[in-house]
């Protein structure tokens, strides 16, 4: 008689194995829905970032190749939290032809951005698919200064480019006197002279420039600039600017504190530190060095007073100095002896001297050679607590009653 458990115990295996089939493709189904959700929240989290398959790191570019579904996205090289940094390789292969050459950014990368030309030394990301391009630094007549920063965007399928400029950039040191017009131009002239150095080849004419101080040139965490102290859209004829539109916040505020009741008893306070100045010394005119450079023949043997900055000491005696205020990138230099230096530091001073002749000194050739009879510390970089008079005008050469 044959056993009615056989067929039984048949029944219940298939029934498992069902099962555990039914279970192996819920898995498989779950599994693949996490991948698509995960590569959807990373093209969310990255955009304009496609990561290379097999890794994390991420080449900024324009909305076209991050299209993951048109291109095929790699990337070999150095890589730095996620970011393509230093050298290396980015490549899109098209997917609709096979046949098609794939698009390739080959060089030097710096968070994400390749760096398209030689002369950009690094990158910053900005909102919008635009990026800050550093090209190098900028200097005045005595080798200090600021940066020039190229504001470029990631369009279509190129790498931004510093020789097509959305805006100049310049970051100038905060000591700079933007208030004084010739200043704040004579830096925006020298950030497209310097940009033309680096694009010799561009046909671009009209140029927006942005001036800023500080210390750095940093964007929010939105990817947006601060806003700048001048703005101007302008271009370069010869040597000289030619500008469509100028603004200057910091000589606005300066022309409208001038006029302030507080503002006023300050000039009218550096007034009277003059005047003790020319009572003590006897002094016949306030000038700056340009001015005595200029009419030495006029002014030698006459006491006057002059603000200045410590250049370089030459001995105990004898130092060079340059103005404290400069209109403009003034570089004139002159010599000051006298006992006194031996004491100075590196603050500037308002100096009572008698105007001498040119220094024979082959260390200061041609100098204006001036005898200190005294000095006092000014307490701004300028001397604006002596030089600044009332109505917010320089004592750049003014006689004195």
């Amino acid at each position: 008689m044959r056993s009615t458990f056989v067929p039984l115990r048949m029944a219940a295996r298939r029934r498992a194995q069902h099962l555990l089939a039914q279970r192996w493709l819920a898995q498989r189904l779950l599994c693949a829905a996490m991948a698509c959700m995960g590569v959807a929240a990373g093209a969310q989290t990255q955009p304009g970032m496609p990561a290379a398959p097999g890794s994390s790191c991420v080449a900024r570019s324009g909305a076209p190749l991050a299209q993951s579904w048109q291109y095929v996205f790699s990337y070999q090289g150095g890589c730095e939290n996620g970011l393509a940094q230093g050298e290396g390789r980015a490549q899109w292969l098209p997917r609709s032809d096979a046949g098609a050459a794939p698009i390739v950014w080959q060089g030097r990368f710096d968070r994400g951005i390749f760096l398209s030309r030689p002369a950009v030394r690094a990158a910053r990301p900005l909102a919008d698919s635009q990026v800050l391009l550093d090209l190098g630094p900028l200097a005045d007549s005595e080798g200090k200064g600021g940066r020039l920063w190229v504001q470029a965007a990631l369009d279509g399928n190129t790498p931004a480019d510093a020789c097509a400029p959305m805006a100049l950039h310049v970051l100038v040191d905060i000591h700079s006197p933007l208030g004084s017009e010739q200043v704040a131009r004579q830096w925006l002239q020298a950030a497209l002279q310097h940009w033309q150095r680096a694009c010799p080849a561009a046909a671009q004419n009209l140029v927006r420039l942005m001036l800023y101080q500080g210390f750095e040139l940093a964007a929010d965490a939105d990817g947006h600039l601060p806003a700048p102290v001048v703005r101007a859209t302008a271009s370069l004829q010869g040597r000289e600017l030619l500008f469509q539109q100028y603004s200057n916040n910091a000589a606005a505020q300066q022309q409208h504190n001038a006029g302030q009741p507080e503002q006023q008893r300050e000039y009218s306070a550096n007034a009277q530190r003059l005047q003790a100045m020319v009572r003590q010394y006897q002094a016949r005119r306030v000038v700056d060095l340009p001015t005595l450079d200029k009419n030495l023949a006029g002014l030698r043997g006459q006491v006057v007073l002059v603000g200045v900055r410590p250049e370089r000491t030459l001995s105990r005696r004898l130092a060079t100095v340059r103005t404290a205020h400069r209109e403009g990138w003034d570089s004139t230099a002159a010599v000051v002896e006298g006992p006194e230096i031996a004491r100075w530091g590196k603050d500037s001073r308002l100096l009572a001297v008698k105007v001498q002749g040119r220094s024979t000194d082959v260390r200061t050739q041609d100098q204006v050679m001036l005898q200190l009879l005294g000095s006092v510390r000014c307490s701004e970089i300028d001397c604006e607590d002596y030089l600044l008079m009332p109505g917010g005008q320089w004592a750049h050469d003014k006689a004195l009653p």
